[in-house]
């Protein structure tokens, strides 16, 4: 009798240690899958080269086109991707984004990048609005250091060139180098724009 229980017992812990070793390899498995997901996440959606790549782009957009452009650079670079946004959204999009240009106001943003410090080169795109760039693009130069860092801007238009947004790089990051930038209405004009900039082959 007494031997029966402890094969029953001896039974019992052996079930028990291999329920446990299901259990810890299964919360190592979930643990490694969320840190797959999560560098998977930190790659760009384009080249999918890693994010310890020197190339940023950071871009705004409203209708699309821009983060078009966005992504065919982040292609041709192999660059991260950070989406600048508007931390709230307008009530009034023409009234409101007109004065916030003409008064020089910085709204709040959120990007989607913790630090540009890892990049040495940082592209930033826009929509020209009133001839000149959104004003969340102002929040974001105003925000970080570029100091030693080359920003290259770029932007999307119905109309105007970038020429006339070009001051606020300027007066925004006075120690960075400031890029020749491009109008990217024409996909077809990024590779011989990156080409001549040096960033690509």
């Amino acid at each position: 009798m007494h031997f029966r229980r402890k094969i029953v017992v001896a039974a019992l812990a052996v079930a028990v240690a291999c329920l446990l070793a299901a259990c810890g390899n299964t919360a190592a498995d979930n643990a490694a899958a969320r840190n797959q997901t999560a560098q998977g996440s930190a790659q760009n959606t384009g080249s999918g080269a890693p994010s310890d790549s020197s190339v940023l782009i950071a871009y705004f957009s409203q209708t699309g086109n821009t983060e078009e452009a966005a992504q065919r650079i982040a292609q041709y670079t192999g660059g991260d991707l950070a989406e600048i946004q508007r931390a709230e959204e307008y009530t009034d999009l023409q009234e409101e984004a007109e004065a916030e240009i003409l008064d020089g106001v910085h709204p709040d943003i959120t990007v989607s990048v913790e630090d540009i410090a890892q990049y040495d080169t940082i592209f930033v795109g826009y929509p020209i609005w009133w001839d000149e760039a959104p004003a969340m693009i102002a929040t974001f130069l105003a925000e970080n250091n570029f100091a030693g860092k080359t920003v290259v801007p770029f932007c999307t238009s119905a109309s105007d060139s970038i020429d006339n947004s070009l001051h606020i790089f300027d007066e925004l990051c006075p120690d960075a180098t400031i890029a020749e930038g491009l109008t990217a209405n024409d996909l077809d004009d990024i590779e011989p724009w990156l080409q001549a900039l040096g960033v690509v082959e």
